[in-house]
Order: C-alpha cells, then sequence, then structure tokens
C-alpha cells in the first residue's frame, strides 16, 4: 500500500497538553521521512535522525512514537485518501508538497484546507501564470537532471561490452554525444508561492532560465534518440516528456479530494500520516 491521510479526531486526554501532539506527530513525520515512507521530512527547522543510525532503530523509534500518537487520536481508517493527491502533485507549489508528507492536526488542517483550495481556484482560473511558469521550468530541470543521469548510466554500462553492435560506428559516435552532453541546466525554486494574482510577478532571469532548460531538452532528445537507435532493446532510453504548457484546467483527483476533506474540516478532525 501506499501512504495515506486517514480522518483523525483528537481525544479529550491529548488537550491537556495539545504541545505533545505537535511534538508527537513532527517526529512521527521525520522519522517516515528517515525511513523513506515519504518524500520530504517535517518542516526545514527540525532536524531529521543523525544518518548514523541504523534502519532498525529508527523504525523502533517510529513505532513507540507512532503507538504514542494514536493513543491521542481517533483514526477513521476505513476511509483513507493518498497523500500524493498533494504531495506528489504538480500542480502545487513544491515547499506545498514536501508539507504534506505529515500529520495534520486539526487547526493545521483547517489553515491548509483554505489554502489548498485557494489555490486550485486561482490556478485554475488561469491565474499565477509567472509562478507556474517558473515552476515548470524548475520541474523540467529536475526531470532532464534525472533523465540524463539514467541515459548516462545505461552508456557507462555499454563500456566494457564485447557485442559487435558496440563497434559499430553510429553506436560509437551516439554514446559520445551521450558523454559530451554538458549537465543539466540548476534553475532556482520558483520562490514562494504567490498569496494573490497581484502578487505574480516574474523574477530577474526568468526567461533565460526557461530558454536554458528548453535548449537543454532538445540536446538530451536528440542524443537519447540517436543512443535508442543504435543499441538493443534493454538499453534503450527514450526522454520523459516534459510537463505540459499548459496543464489541464480541471483536476479531478483534486475536487475529489477536496470533496472528501469538506467533512473532516467541519468534524473538527485532523489527517494522521498513516504509513
Amino acid at each position: 500500500m501506499g501512504t495515506d491521510w486517514a480522518p483523525a479526531a483528537v481525544r479529550d486526554v491529548a488537550r491537556r497538553d495539545p504541545g505533545e501532539l505537535v511534538r508527537l506527530a513532527r517526529a512521527h513525520a521525520r522519522l517516515a521521512h528517515a525511513l523513506g515512507h515519504t518524500l520530504r521530512t517535517d518542516p526545514p527547522e527540525e532536524t531529521s535522525p543523525p544518518e548514523e543510525i541504523d534502519h532498525e532503530t529508527i523504525l523502533a523509534r517510529w513505532r513507540d512514537i507512532d503507538e504514542r500518537l494514536r493513543s491521542l487520536l481517533v483514526l477513521d481508517m476505513d476511509n483513507p485518501r493518498r497523500v500524493s493527491v498533494v504531495g506528489a502533485n504538480p500542480l502545487f507549489p513544491p515547499e506545498w508538497r514536501q508539507a504534506a508528507w505529515a500529520t495534520f492536526l486539526p487547526d493545521e488542517l483547517a489553515e491548509w484546507s483554505v489554502r489548498w483550495r485557494h489555490w486550485y481556484a486561482e490556478r485554475t482560473a488561469g491565474g499565477f501564470r509567472h509562478y507556474r511558469d517558473r515552476l515548470r521550468t524548475w520541474d523540467t530541470s529536475h526531470l532532464l537532471a534525472e533523465t540524463q543521469a539514467h541515459l548516462l548510466a545505461t552508456a557507462r554500462a555499454t563500456v566494457d561490452r564485447t557485442n559487435a553492435w558496440t563497434r559499430e560506428p553510429a553506436f560509437i559516435e551516439a554514446r559520445r554525444r551521450v558523454f559530451a552532453l554538458p549537465p543539466a541546466p540548476v534553475v532556482p525554486a520558483p520562490g514562494p508561492p504567490p498569496r494573490a494574482t497581484d502578487d505574480d510577478r516574474p523574477t530577474p532571469g526568468q526567461q533565460e532560465h526557461h530558454e536554458a532548460v528548453r535548449r537543454h531538452g532538445v540536446l538530451l532528445d536528440q542524443a537519447a534518440r540517436e543512443f535508442s537507435r543504435t543499441v538493443p532493446g534493454a538499453f534503450k532510453r527514450n526522454p520523459q516528456p516534459s510537463p505540459a504548457l499548459e496543464e489541464p484546467p480541471r483536476d479531478t483527483w483534486v475536487e475529489e479530494f477536496f470533496d472528501w476533506l469538506d467533512p473532516v474540516v467541519r468534524a473538527g478532525h485532523g489527517l494522521y500520516l498513516w504509513l
């Protein structure tokens, strides 16, 4: 199974020390990330478990925290939703995707619900155009870097092979082009998401970053296609398509999530991070 949110009511006993509930929820998210179950830790100011701690120790800590957190919540495990509807959805700003991989207490969830809905409404109305352009460039740059890393690893895996196709001039030239590719452009994150459409303005260098990513995408696409034409099927690597220039105006997955979320928020409940 994946990582889900389950509706969670706070028990009366937890209201005696709300600070403890907050601490448990944050530790729960950090440890879940350290175990590899989520895409991001809790907020950046929180310290993740040191890397030298072994997996079994982290798992034992998570189980202890999870048991204590569950004891303070009433969970509806029969009505979950995937965290990825926000946490892995390029529709939302990267900071919001990262923050989604956590347990949300009722007050936090009420704030995030308003934030998510406002963003979705403005975005589907065509707002935040400059920010969305920066976000698309940033997402594309990461996609290019990942695609190029896979292509390079595949090309390196052919170096020691002695098959007849590895001696073909077309293959030798195609592999040389892969090795000669410059690194994928590194572009800055899109910045804080604007709160209102009037706050949405282009940033210095925005168009230049877009053009650099576009040009590199063309180079990578050409190199990958030439390489793939000269190797057996197991070595073929074609680039993934870049994010669309214009996202679909509606996202039924998100809208269904909002419909599911409304009664949770109205009831004054939160969301538990269920691994």
